[in-house]
């Protein structure tokens, strides 16, 4: 890059700083402008080099790009310039200024449609019913329309500011939580908000509590269950048991929690989508749940396209819905009637697009503030990697990197593999296959740990955008532990396990398993590659074919156990350990049940963790159970994805919170302009 300044004699620039006497003896104020520009372009009026002008002088300014280039804008002392991102302005001299203008190869990014966001993102939404979608996308547009109780606050995940709550107070040693709902509020549709309609929003999503869905998390805190329904689908609570657990007194709405629990992540689970706040009386009137005790089982477990509220809104949020066209795009505009200050933007849209190249395009032509940018995929079905190295050299660009994802990825054993699987070959430990116990031998579960290549998987799965685990507490969680064990790509340290595995039989004899993974999907593929690869360089008898299947045909073999492993990962419905030890760790657990681990001993200490309300015995607890999960190695831990996000330099306001659903962050707190 060039800097060019034009050098004047000391002597001279001395002489032009002290001023020259004026007629009647008064002293001419004089400053100095230093004026450069770097590579790409230069600045022709006044030109480059120092100028000296009288006080208070407004000076022009012109700076104009090469071919090839685009003005970006003027950096140094922007005090009294009148635009800093416009290529023409004025500098008012005060004082004695130096300034740069600066330019980028490319065509510039113009400002379109200062008055809208328009985001280009990846897969549509599932529904927007707050009660019924379980999705980002879905979590996303919700969030716009609708409001919670209480928001986090900033980039903190553990603190908390009033929304539709004005203040709270925790009574009966946390087991009851009072909340004084806000006056003044009105629904999109006209209707105020009331007490009554907080209470009718929790029990309407217990009602309704579908299958897969996220109520759940209303269940175990209030009632101490997982559903509504049993593991056979049957009814297992009844009308009173939802009634009375969240009740209204007057301004306030109570909940009654069956026991004591955790006061940050019962407020963590008041934040989610699925606690918005929606209008009673207009929801009756649109053949929703009438709030009565002779309907309430009617309403239990809708098809997704059952509620009125699947493609119809009444929310309180800052916009509300113009339309919803499926696999297209979704359309807000601003409420006008809003009780904070107006929305910054008139209208937000987000489309479905698939297509990298359309995204990357509306991007730089300014036709998108915001897209989608998957490096692993994109780097594999476009240009490898020169597309995104190519948006990193544009100016015009806000890119932010390395934003710690509450995710955590595991390559899981199957402890209890079935027996009639056609991928553990002869079912046997005879050279031709695997038992259907296989991965029961602790010996081999570490083995296997230390046979992956953990920083090959980083930059060949990842492109480097995600950082090794040593347990499902991942990064910006509380708790978590930097320290925490974690095993390494050590090949002596997994031949000494795998030479003890079944009392050596393994070494001997050798075995044949086949490991799945869907095409379209790099990091599966990535992973069975490199242990296929190296537990053949440990023992040319450990023989292991990769397969591609189908999705469909991939997520069944999970349910039905049928593959001797498989990958997945698991996204924070709530910011705390508890949401991911349960998962990875207890027996019930979504990824534990599935591959058959877990024990009394280590439910009881999980589920202890999240009762204790001590928070150096509770850290205390989560360190044990990370140990705990290096100890017993049930799965291959793998990484925590690292996002971005790559915004137009219009775009302001941006920060990062994991917790805020999709990539366009705190949109209520940002704004779009020139500068």
């Amino acid at each position: 890059m060039k800097n060019r300044i034009l050098l004047v004699s000391v002597a001279t620039v001395l002489a032009l700083s002290v001023g020259l006497i004026g007629c009647g003896g008064e002293e001419m104020a004089k400053y100095n402008l230093a004026i450069s520009s770097t590579e790409g372009g230069s600045v022709t009026t006044p030109g480059e080099g120092t100028h000296t002008y009288e006080a208070g002088m407004v000076v022009n300014l012109v700076a104009e790009p090469d071919e090839g280039y685009h003005f970006v804008n003027w950096t140094g002392d922007l005090g009294t310039i009148d635009d800093a991102n416009a290529a023409s302005t004025t500098i008012t001299m005060n004082d004695d200024y130096s300034i740069t203008a600066n330019f980028a190869r490319g065509p510039a990014i113009p400002l379109k449609n200062p008055g809208s966001f328009v985001q280009m993102t990846i897969g549509d939404i599932d529904s927007l019913d707050p009660a019924w979608g379980y999705d980002t996308a879905s979590g996303e547009q919700v969030q716009y329309i609708y409001e919670t109780l209480l928001f986090y606050d900033g980039e903190e995940v553990d603190q908390f500011v009033p929304v539709l709550a004005t203040e709270w107070e925790l009574l009966n040693d946390n087991v009851t939580y009072r909340f004084k709902i806000r006056d003044g509020v009105k629904f999109h549709e006209g209707g105020d908000l009331t007490p009554s309609d907080v209470e009718y929003s929790f029990e309407r999503a217990m009602v309704q509590d579908r299958s897969g869905g996220p109520i759940w998390m209303l269940y175990q805190p209030l009632l101490g269950l997982d559903s509504s329904r049993d593991w056979d689908g049957n009814i297992q609570v009844t009308f009173d048991q939802i009634d009375n657990a969240v009740e209204v007194d007057g301004d306030w709405v109570q909940f009654n929690l069956v026991a004591p629990y955790t006061t940050v992540v019962f407020y963590e689970i008041l934040t989610g989508p699925w606690a918005s706040i929606v209008d009673k009386e207009w929801c009756i009137a649109n053949d929703e749940w009438d709030g009565t005790e002779e309907t309430w089982e009617d309403y239990n477990n809708p098809d997704r396209g059952d509620s009125c509220l699947y493609d119809h809104t009444n929310g309180t949020g800052p916009w509300k819905l113009e339309g919803w066209e499926p696999g297209v795009e979704i359309k807000l505009v601003r409420n006008d009637d809003y009780w904070r200050e107006p929305a910054p933007f008139e209208t937000v849209t987000t489309r479905f697009v698939d297509g990298w190249t359309t995204r990357k395009e509306a991007l730089l032509a300014g036709d998108a503030d915001l897209v989608c940018v998957w490096s692993p995929w994109i780097s594999r079905n476009y240009s490898g990697l020169e597309d995104i190295q190519e948006l990193e050299s544009i100016a015009d660009l806000n890119i932010y990197q390395d934003l710690p994802e509450l995710r955590a990825d595991a390559f899981f054993f199957n402890f209890n593999i079935g027996s009639d699987s056609e991928y553990i070959g002869s079912g046997a430990l005879d050279g031709n296959g695997i038992l259907p116990d296989f991965f029961t031998d602790i010996d081999v579960r570490k083995g296997f740990c230390y046979a992956f290549d953990y920083e090959t998987f980083v930059e060949d799965g990842w492109l480097g955008e995600a950082q090794q685990l040593g347990s499902p507490i991942c990064e910006g969680l509380p708790y978590f532990n930097p320290q925490a064990s974690m095993y390494s790509y050590d090949l002596a340290k997994a031949e000494e396990h795998l030479k003890l595995a079944w009392d050596g039989e393994l070494w001997e004899k050798g075995f044949k398993l086949t490991l799945l993974y869907n095409p379209g999907n790099p990091l599966r593929e990535t992973a069975c590659k490199i242990l296929a690869e190296n537990l053949a360089k440990i023992n040319a008898r450990f023989q292991v074919s990769i397969q591609p299947v189908a999705l469909e045909t991939y997520r069944q073999m999970m349910l039905s156990r049928d593959t001797p492993m498989f990958l997945r990962g698991w996204f924070a419905d709530y910011p705390h350990p508890d949401n991911f030890v349960v998962p990875f760790m207890h027996s019930d657990g979504s990824w534990a049940e599935r591959q058959d681990y877990g024990y009394r001993e280590l439910d009881e200490l999980i589920e202890r963790a999240l009762r204790e309300l001590d928070p150096a015995v509770q850290e205390d607890l989560y360190y044990q159970i990370q140990e705990r999960y290096y100890q017993d190695a049930p799965s291959i831990m793998l990484a925590q994805p690292l996002g971005r996000r790559y915004f137009t330099k219009y775009i302001h306001g941006f920060y990062y919170n994991p917790m805020i659903p999709g990539q366009a962050g705190p949109l209520y707190h940002m704004s779009k302009s020139s500068s």
